[in-house]
């Protein structure tokens, strides 16, 4: 038989009553936010908003960048342009010195002074200087010669050269001997002094003399 309204169990008295307002679980650690009723927090139960990407991490391609400072991987260094310039520097100061070099070597050849190269008769005839030069390293002039005996028998050839200045001033003599050089035949022989000299000089032939080979 159904109890009326309104009766009351034996111990209702003892029971606690419950307060009336929102029901649900209270907020509890690492939940913030406003509560209502029986929901969920406002903030879905996170703090600090949407989470961020840990530091030196891509976002995924087609993504829109994360909110904050972050702009992008950092860009390439650029290359710097002062090796390039150096590079420039010092083949152009090698290229200079290369021709000072070429300069220099044309300034020690020396000319060279031959009255007698087309001469028909005599032993001067049969000489004549192919080469004058000062060397480069020990500074001593020289003289290349070319000897061709125009004689019917072997001869033998004593070549005397001077070497002057560039104003005619004589600055040193060599001599050249060649021996048993037959008829119609061809030598070669060089007439160097051991002077030394710093300027360009010219070489002249200053006396021939051929004896017939004993």
């Amino acid at each position: 038989m159904a109890k009326q309204s309104g009766e009351q169990y034996p111990g209702w008295e003892d029971r606690p009553s419950r307060p009336a307002g929102p029901t649900g679980p209270p907020p509890g650690p690492g939940r913030t936010g406003s509560w209502s009723g029986g929901g969920v927090p406002s903030n879905g139960g996170r703090s600090g908003g949407a989470p961020k990407p840990p530091p030196g991490s891509l976002p995924p391609p087609g993504s829109p960048p994360p909110p904050g400072n972050w702009s992008g991987p950092p860009p390439p260094p650029r290359k710097s342009r002062s090796s390039n310039r150096t590079c420039l520097v010092v083949f152009l100061a090698l290229a200079g010195v290369a021709v000072l070099a070429l300069v220099a070597l044309g300034a020690l050849l020396g000319t060279v002074e031959d009255p007698n190269r087309d001469g028909p008769q005599g032993p001067e005839g049969d000489v004549r200087i192919s080469a004058c030069e000062v060397d480069a390293t020990t500074k001593w002039p020289h003289a290349e010669l070319i000897v061709t005996n125009r004689s019917s028998r072997p001869s033998d050839y004593l070549v005397s050269v001077e070497f002057l200045d560039p104003d005619g001033v004589r600055l040193s003599e060599a001599h050249a001997v060649l021996t048993r050089v037959g008829p119609d035949q061809v030598a070669r022989e060089t007439a160097q002094t051991l002077t030394q000299v710093d300027v360009p000089v010219t070489c002249r032939l200053t006396d021939v003399t051929r004896t017939a080979s004993l």
